[in-house]
C-alpha cells in the first residue's frame, strides 16, 4: 500500500485504530450490561409496571430514548434482584429454611405438633406474605434498604445515586397511579457526592485538536466542520447528530437544535465554524452522499455510508483527533461543551447567556463552571479591589 502523504496518512491509521479499540471496548461493555438486565425474567405484572412507566417517561416527561432505557435497566436489575422483604437473599432465605427443617425433623413428630401454629395462627415453616417466593421483597422499605446496601458494595457512588434517583421516579409513578400504597423510596437516602469538576481544554490544546484533521480530503473537511461546530455551539453529541440541513442558517450564522426533552434552541457560529461548515456543505457533503445534493430535510452529517452520523461515530472521531494532535487526557465530544463553557466564562460572558446556550434548565446545572473560571476571578479580583 502506498500513501500520498506517508507520515499524515499513517498517523491517521494509528489514532483511527486506537480511537476504534476504544470505541468498542466502551460499546462491547455498554452491550452486555443491557444484555444481561433484558434477559432477566420479571414477572408479568411487574412488566407491565415497566411498559406504563416507560410510556409516562416518553409521552408525559419527554424523556429521550436513551435516558428511558438506562431508567428501564436500572429498574429491571431491582425487580429481578433476590432480596426479599425481610432484606435476606433468596439463597440465604432457602438455607435458613432448610436448618430450620432439619432442627424440626430432630425433635420429634410431637413437638411439631406442639409448634404447628404460632400465636397468631401461622403454620410454622410455612412462606408468609414476607417470604422470598414472591421475590418482591423492593416493593418494601426493609427489602428496598437492603438492595441499595446491595448496590452500594457493587458500584461507584455516581452509579448508585443514578440508581436511586430512577427507583424513586418509579414509586412516585406506581403511587400516583394507585398501584402501590406506599412510597419505601421515602426512607432511602442517595449517598452524597462529590461535584466533579467537568475536564475542559485549554486554548493551546483545542487550536491543536481543530487543526488536526487532514483538510485536503474528503473526510478531513467534514471532521474539522464536526469539532468546529461542537465548539462553538458547545452542543450535545446528540444534539449535533440530529441537524438537518434546514437547521443550519448559513445568513444568520446560526443553528437551531432539538435538546433534552424536546426543546428547541438556537445556538450561535463564529466565523471560524461558518466557514468550515459552508466549505463542508458546498464541496464535501454531496461527495458523502453518492452525488445526491443536500436537502432540507437531510442530515447535517453524514458518513461516508451516506447515512447520518451517530453519537458513537462521532465518539470515535474526536477520539481519533485527540490522539493525533497528542492530547494526553479522556477527551469525548462532551469535553467540546465543556470547554465552550468555560472558555466564555473566562472571556467575561454573563452566566444566564451561557445556561442558554448549553440549554440548561436551571442556572444550577451551569454554575458548576463558575468553579472552572477561579483564575478569571482572580484576575477581576486583582484588577479591581482597591488593596490588591
Amino acid at each position: 500500500m502506498t500513501f500520498q502523504n506517508g507520515t499524515s496518512d499513517t498517523q491517521d491509521i494509528f489514532a483511527n485504530n486506537i480511537a476504534n479499540n476504544i470505541a468498542n471496548n466502551i460499546a462491547n461493555n455498554i452491550a452486555n450490561n443491557v444484555r444481561g438486565s433484558m434477559e432477566t425474567s420479571l414477572p408479568n405484572a411487574h412488566k407491565n409496571w415497566l411498559n406504563q412507566f416507560a410510556g409516562y417517561l416518553e409521552v408525559e416527561r419527554n424523556y429521550s430514548s436513551h435516558t428511558i432505557r438506562a431508567y428501564m435497566n436500572d429498574l429491571k436489575q431491582l425487580i429481578g434482584s433476590d432480596i426479599n422483604a425481610g432484606g435476606e437473599t433468596v439463597a440465604e432465605n432457602a438455607a435458613a429454611s432448610s436448618i430450620n427443617t432439619s432442627i424440626n425433623n430432630s425433635i420429634g413428630s410431637g413437638a411439631e405438633a406442639n409448634c404447628a401454629t404460632d400465636n397468631h395462627g401461622t403454620a410454622a415453616g410455612t412462606t408468609t406474605e414476607r417470604g422470598s417466593e414472591t421475590g418482591s421483597g423492593w416493593l418494601e422499605a426493609e427489602g428496598l434498604r437492603a438492595y441499595i446496601r446491595q448496590i452500594q458494595e457493587q458500584y461507584s457512588r455516581p452509579t448508585v445515586a443514578r440508581k436511586i434517583s430512577a427507583i424513586r421516579s418509579f414509586y412516585r409513578y406506581l403511587r400516583r397511579e394507585q398501584l402501590i400504597d406506599e412510597d419505601p423510596s421515602k426512607q432511602v437516602r442517595g449517598p452524597k457526592l462529590t461535584r466533579r469538576l467537568p475536564a475542559c481544554l485549554d486554548k493551546e490544546e483545542i487550536v491543536r485538536l481543530l487543526m488536526s484533521p487532514d483538510t485536503n480530503t474528503v473526510l478531513g473537511v467534514r471532521d474539522r466542520a464536526l469539532m468546529e461546530a461542537l465548539y462553538a455551539t458547545g452542543m450535545r453529541v446528540s444534539e449535533l447528530c440530529g441537524l438537518r440541513v434546514q437547521d443550519y442558517n448559513q445568513e444568520g450564522m446560526e443553528m437551531r437544535v432539538l435538546g433534552k426533552g424536546g426543546k428547541e434552541r438556537v445556538v450561535l457560529l463564529n466565523q471560524s465554524a461558518h466557514s468550515w461548515l459552508k466549505k463542508y456543505l458546498s464541496e464535501t457533503w454531496t461527495k458523502l452522499a453518492e452525488g445526491r445534493t443536500p436537502q432540507a430535510e437531510h442530515p447535517l452529517f453524514v458518513s461516508r455510508q451516506a447515512t447520518r452520523l451517530s453519537s458513537r461515530s462521532v465518539h470515535r472521531i474526536v477520539m481519533k483527533y485527540a490522539i493525533k494532535a497528542g492530547i494526553n487526557k479522556p477527551i469525548t465530544p462532551h469535553t467540546l461543551r465543556h470547554t465552550f463553557a468555560t472558555h466564555l466564562l473566562e472571556g467575561g460572558a454573563d452566566l444566564r447567556v451561557v445556561q442558554d446556550l448549553l440549554g440548561h434548565t436551571t442556572i444550577n446545572t451551569t454554575q458548576i463552571y463558575t468553579h472552572v473560571s477561579l483564575d478569571r476571578l482572580r484576575r477581576v479580583y486583582m484588577n479591581t479591589h482597591p488593596r490588591a
